[in-house]
């Protein structure tokens, strides 16, 4: 939609007018805007590898007309500064397992309702949309459960191996710096790997309660 308006500037009008949004989310769960200049080329239906490939990368507003134009509803800066914020400050997260989110639009998405019309709308990663879509959320949520607690266990059994180990490979003169490297990368990679699994079980907890907060209508189904 094209929004014209009028600002006024020192008793003169400026008529100014800039392209309002439109969401859509395909069958993959990627959200997409409906004026983006690529619109007709990320409807194609049954596209080849090739065509998705060029899609994901397509899909962003920094490939629209529109940003280049600088007459979109979220200004250029604006937009630059929220993809920052995606891409570098990481602050924008799946509320459900709690990953970063890829897809810029997703993000557009959410600020977009949010500042239009004080809509709150959790972000979902493609993922997670799946798994709600096919009412699989918390049988899925159960398998990466247990597969994040087998890494935890590894973690811990490797921080223990090495520590038990320690004298046997610092006694050996010749090639004693080697070990020592590879000893506290080894313990600096066994620790990152805990750490983080901790993380995404405390994220995944969250994205549990939040569900069945909030669509405890399809709890049963998600729990077969």
């Amino acid at each position: 939609m094209i929004i014209t308006f009028v600002k006024l500037d020192n008793n003169s009008h400026i008529i100014m007018s800039f392209v309002e949004p439109s969401f859509e989310i395909d069958e993959k769960g990627r959200v997409i805007c409906q004026y983006h200049s690529n619109y007709s080329f990320f409807m194609i239906p049954n596209k080849t590898m090739l065509q998705e490939k060029q899609m994901e990368i397509l899909l962003t507003c920094k490939t629209c007309k529109h940003y280049n134009d600088d007459d979109c509803y979220f200004p250029q800066n604006v937009i630059n500064k929220i993809e920052i914020d995606r891409t570098k400050r990481h602050i924008f997260s799946c509320r459900f397992c709690g990953n970063q989110i890829d897809r810029m639009l997703t993000v557009m998405q959410k600020l977009y309702l949010k500042e239009r019309f004080n809509i709150e709308m959790p972000l979902i990663c493609c993922s997670c949309y799946e798994s709600l879509k096919n009412h699989k959320l918390i049988k899925d949520f159960k398998f990466q459960s247990k597969k994040i607690k087998i890494n935890l266990i590894i973690s811990i059994l490797g921080i223990i191996f090495m520590y038990l180990t320690r004298n046997f490979f610092l006694s050996m003169p010749v090639i004693y710096m080697s070990i020592w490297f590879l000893i506290i990368l080894s313990l600096v990679s066994f620790l990152i790997q805990y750490f983080m699994s901790l993380s995404k079980l405390n994220s995944m907890k969250k994205g549990k309660e939040f569900f069945k907060a909030y669509f405890s209508e399809n709890k049963e189904q998600n729990q077969e």
